[in-house]
């Protein structure tokens, strides 16, 4: 299992600073993801069906609802990242050029060459996350924001016309638009994929087919995408069980409770609790 060293949930979303010794099955996420390598050997990280470097010298973007994985590779020297998770309402309040950034074709390329004011930037977040005492949250604020006006520097976000579509493409199939909304606000990701195709008015092959096309993923992957955030919500409640947030979330144990979390951050939900920061 992966290692968390330091994890802090705030109104941005998350910052992860882990070493990498697991394979992670592909997922996605509704936040924009950025990943550095702070340490250790080089990896490939995948996002879709392809593999893109990660070193020292580059930034990796993932776009919300962009699919990705990492398949593990042993090395000398296992890999440290610093993971930015960042809540597309936090980036649009903060700064209106980011607005658009819960689009899932919001970075136009996956792997940037860093500037010397990105990898400064990069490094007063790993400065402040390695610190005994948490940094206060404007602060961390402050460091985030920074960090992601380098990237778009570097990395400028599509034209605003690529953005007519709320989630995918631009012609977004109304069905599908819909049932996501209502999914999305009820915030229940126990139903199907073959109750949502029925939802939807659709076939199966015609609703998978759609649905693929629109959001990018699957609707297996879209559901557990919704599991993930409602475990990582539950996780930051000290006194809620992790067998209650299991069973919370239709899981039948605790133990695959567990196995489904570690296939998308690396290592076990127990660990996550345990080292988690919340502002």
């Amino acid at each position: 299992m992966s290692d968390p060293l330091r994890i802090i949930h705030g109104p941005f979303g998350r910052v992860v600073l882990v070493r990498l010794d697991h394979s992670m099955v592909l997922h996605a996420h509704r936040d924009c993801h950025i990943v550095f390598k702070i340490g250790g050997a080089d990896i490939q990280f995948g996002i879709n069906r392809r593999e893109y470097p990660v070193t020292a010298q580059s930034a990796l973007m993932i776009n919300a609802w962009e699919p990705h994985f990492y398949n593990h590779r042993e090395t000398k020297e296992n890999t440290v990242l610093l993971a930015f998770y960042l809540q597309p309402q936090w980036l649009k309040e903060l700064d209106r050029r980011f607005a658009h950034s819960a689009h899932p074709k919001f970075f136009a390329r996956p792997v940037e060459t860093l500037t010397l004011r990105l990898a400064r930037t990069r490094d007063d977040v790993v400065d402040a996350l390695t610190q005994h005492v948490p940094p206060r949250t404007r602060e961390m604020e402050a460091l985030i924001a920074a960090v992601f006006c380098e990237v778009l520097t570097i990395s400028p976000p599509r034209n605003l016309l690529h953005f007519g579509g709320d989630y995918g493409e631009l012609d977004f199939d109304a069905r599908i638009r819909r049932l996501v909304k209502h999914i999305l606000s009820a915030g229940d990701a126990s139903t199907s994929p073959e109750a949502m195709a029925s939802a939807a008015g659709l076939s199966r092959p015609q609703f998978f087919r759609l649905f693929k096309k629109s959001t990018g993923m699957s609707p297996a992957i879209f559901l557990s995408m919704l599991k993930m955030e409602s475990g990582l919500r539950s996780l930051t409640q000290s006194d809620v069980k992790l067998q209650d947030i299991a069973f919370d979330l239709g899981f039948d144990s605790a133990g695959n409770f567990t196995r489904f979390f570690a296939g998308m951050q690396g290592f076990a939900p127990s660990k996550y609790r345990k080292i988690l920061e919340v502002m």
